[in-house]
């Protein structure tokens, strides 16, 4: 063995052998029971926290599951009470404001069923039902506590009888046909002339020309005059003619003018009356003249055509 191989051999000894020494005679080191405790400390938090990263979305999965199952429950329990006992149905009915329909016959027309509940109560559903009755103008409906539903009505009352053809067809002053039975027999004003063919139950004339003139008359004339004509004719609304009691026909210059002139006419008709002359109308379109066109006069007067007298 050379100098030199001798050399390296013995730096590979001094370098391998003391490591080996050393490792052989490390003696055993025993652990303090600090130590160890906070080792299983830390080890116990280890396994929390990975424990911990499966348990959080287990508790939010049950969180769910539970809110789920008690709002399926309350849902049910609510329904049950709500919709399958009597405490929330209509039980009483207060009905103001009638005087011709009956309160049966109201509670009829606006569609509620027996026992309804009031959650399926539309106020404003019934209204437009109640609407739909001709005698009926207007109509409110609300709810007082949870058993009574309350409705107010206001009627529609027979204004003047429109004649067509043979029926008299009841009007109420805000133009709506409310009854096409009858046959005359109410205390009211007659119109005629005007043009209703084509009108049925619960038609409002209230734009007709001829009617809105025919009201303005019949608004104009008091009570006692009414009662002494027969009808009003409106067949040419700018020429309209009365029809009396007593039979005459009056041209009239316009309502304004027969009211005021009302109580001469009247004792001209009983003078005429008294000396046996019928008139076949009398035209009171002139400012201060009544003219009389006789239908049957007596001899001494047999030559006159038309009689005049001033009023």
């Amino acid at each position: 063995m050379s100098f030199f191989n001798k050399k390296k051999y013995d730096d590979e000894e001094q370098v391998y052998l003391p490591v080996k020494s050393i490792s052989t005679q490390l003696p055993d080191q025993t652990l303090s029971e600090d130590v160890e405790d906070k080792l299983r400390a830390k080890n116990y938090k280890s396994r929390f926290h990975e424990a911990s990263k499966v348990i959080v979305p287990l508790r939010v999965i049950a969180f769910i599951l539970i809110f789920i199952s008690l709002s399926y429950l309350i849902i049910t329990q609510l329904r049950y009470i709500f919709f399958s006992t009597s405490y929330f149905e209509l039980k009483e009915f207060q009905v103001t404001g009638n005087s011709t329909l009956s309160q049966d016959y109201i509670i009829k027309k606006s569609g509620i069923a027996p026992a309804q509940h009031i959650f399926s109560l539309d106020c404003e559903e019934v209204k437009q039902r109640l609407l739909n009755e001709p005698l009926i103008k207007d109509a409110s409906v609300e709810l007082q506590g949870l058993n009574t539903l309350k409705i107010n009505i206001t009627e529609r009352h027979p204004f003047i009888y429109a004649k067509c053809g043979i029926a008299f067809y009841e009007v109420s002053e805000d133009g709506v046909i409310i009854n096409t039975e009858g046959m005359g027999e109410k205390d009211l004003p007659i119109i005629t002339g005007l043009k209703l063919e084509e009108s049925t139950l619960g038609t409002s004339i209230a734009h007709n020309d001829d009617f809105y003139m025919a009201k303005s008359w019949v608004k104009t004339f008091d009570e006692n005059i009414l009662k002494q004509i027969s009808e009003i004719n409106f067949s040419k609304c700018q020429n309209p003619y009365i029809i009396m009691l007593t039979g005459e026909k009056i041209f009239p210059r316009n309502a304004e003018d027969f009211k005021n002139r009302y109580v001469f006419l009247r004792a001209l008709l009983d003078n005429l009356r008294k000396n046996n002359v019928e008139p076949f109308y009398l035209d009171m379109r002139a400012l201060n003249d009544i003219v009389i066109r006789p239908q049957k006069i007596s001899q001494t007067n047999s030559e006159n055509r038309g009689l005049t007298t001033g009023g």
